[in-house]
């Protein structure tokens, strides 16, 4: 018997562009089904469950809520908090008070092990409750499924960023260097090179994290790069370094999780290739222009997020729990997939990195493989961009009170 009660989600990590098409797919399933009578929304991920700063999300506007699937970033707004195991405890509190029978979490590899101390914790205290991860991150490094929501967004907007500033320095014979996001995972980096047809064309070098070369021999393929073709461009992993060091740049600031904060690649980069090729070369960061530049939506991204959000609900109230929904590949073209899923210790504090043969062998570019992977991926949406400015919704966030009783479902 399925179980009766309310349901909980949140997000966390890194926003995404498709990250809200998640929320309103799981939305939209929860209010087809009467086994889940309220659905609320954690404000700031787990920060929101452990103040209770939770919404009532069946009591938001409709015309809101289908409009969020094409808004960018985190509309519950997101979290990076590590989880204590006081933390989980205060966790499980609220999901009692609240009558929480399902619980969503939207996030990477160290948000679906959250989910599953979570879930393990409720078998510990006989709280029948049912978990399930949904997939998201731009890195791409979630191991078992295909892809994750994100990425294919976040690789249109590299590629076309990197094209564009790729004509900038062609047209003053000059080189660049474009830093992308990418700690241990080279994904959105390798993807810049998914829009070069020819060998003229950018970029020239691209630098992932999975490997490292001599700098002697990348400056060699700089300078006769430059000699060929009369620019430059070389696109580059935030979490790069060079044989026998470490990443090129960092801070002395640690993130929530414990790593050094990366940053400064591209930077240390151009200074290298202008002393050796004797000619101007410009940097720049692409940022977090990654994760929320929507005019790069990626048509298989947007479908791909929302069903996933959709099939976390209807997996749960079917029965399952601690799995981490996946997208299984079907075929490229036309892009088709399918969901399943996997148990959420297959996936916690696992990296899916960039595969060594999907590498060339002067470990400065990729393989047609990997081209043949991240393009279906990449493809985008087929309508017209609005003539005006970008203009997007919000949440009213009608904050719930346990004290006033319940609120009446929207239907």
């Amino acid at each position: 018997m399925a179980l009766k009660g309310n349901a909980l989600i949140g997000q966390s990590g890194g926003p995404t562009m498709v990250i809200n098409a998640s929320l309103v797919g799981a939305i939209q399933a929860a209010e087809a089904r009467d086994e889940i009578e309220h659905f609320y929304g954690a404000i700031h991920g787990l920060d929101g469950i452990l103040h209770e700063n939770l919404i009532d999300l069946f009591r938001e506007d409709d015309e809101v809520i289908n409009a969020l699937r094409y808004t960018p970033s985190a509309a519950l707004g997101t979290s990076r908090l590590k989880p204590t195991e006081r933390d989980l405890e205060r966790v499980l509190e609220v999901f009692k008070a609240h009558n929480i029978r399902y619980f969503f979490y939207t996030g990477g590899n160290d948000s679906q092990l959250a989910c599953h101390l979570i879930s393990e914790l409720a078998k510990q205290s006989d709280w029948e409750i049912n978990i399930i991860g949904i997939p998201k991150t731009i890195d791409n490094d979630l191991v078992v499924t295909d892809t994750s929501p994100g990425f294919g967004s976040a690789a249109r907007f590299a590629a076309a960023a990197t094209q564009f500033v790729a004509k900038d320095a062609e047209a003053f014979g000059n080189a660049e260097v474009v830093e992308v996001m990418g700690r241990n995972a080279g994904w959105v980096t390798g993807a810049t090179a998914v829009p070069r047809k020819e060998e003229w064309m950018a970029p020239h070098l691209v630098l992932l994290p999975e490997v490292k070369i001599n700098p002697d021999e990348f400056l060699e393929s700089c300078k006769a790069a430059y000699s060929e073709y009369g620019y430059l461009v070389v696109a580059v992993s935030e979490g790069f370094a060079f044989a026998d060091s470490d990443v090129v740049a960092t801070t002395d600031k640690l993130d929530e999780f414990g790593h050094a904060r990366l940053g400064g690649v591209a930077q240390a980069l151009a200074d290298l290739v202008e002393d050796t090729i004797g000619a101007r070369c410009r940097w720049d960061r692409l940022g977090n222009m990654q994760r929320c530049f929507a005019y790069c939506l990626s048509e298989p991204d947007l479908q791909i997020a929302y069903a996933v959000g959709e099939a976390a609900v209807n997996r749960a109230v079917d029965g399952e729990t601690d799995i981490m929904v996946t997208i299984v590949r079907k075929q490229n073209d036309p892009f088709e997939f399918e969901i399943d899923a996997t148990s959420l210790m297959s996936v916690a504090d696992q990296v899916k990195t960039v595969p060594l043969d999907w590498i060339n062998e002067r470990k400065d570019g990729v393989t047609e493989e990997f081209i043949e992977y991240a393009e279906p991926l990449m493809r985008g949406r087929e309508v017209a961009l609005s003539p005006d400015l970008p203009s997007y919704p919000r949440l009213r966030k009608l904050f719930v009170d346990k004290k006033l009783g319940e609120y009446v479902r929207k239907k």
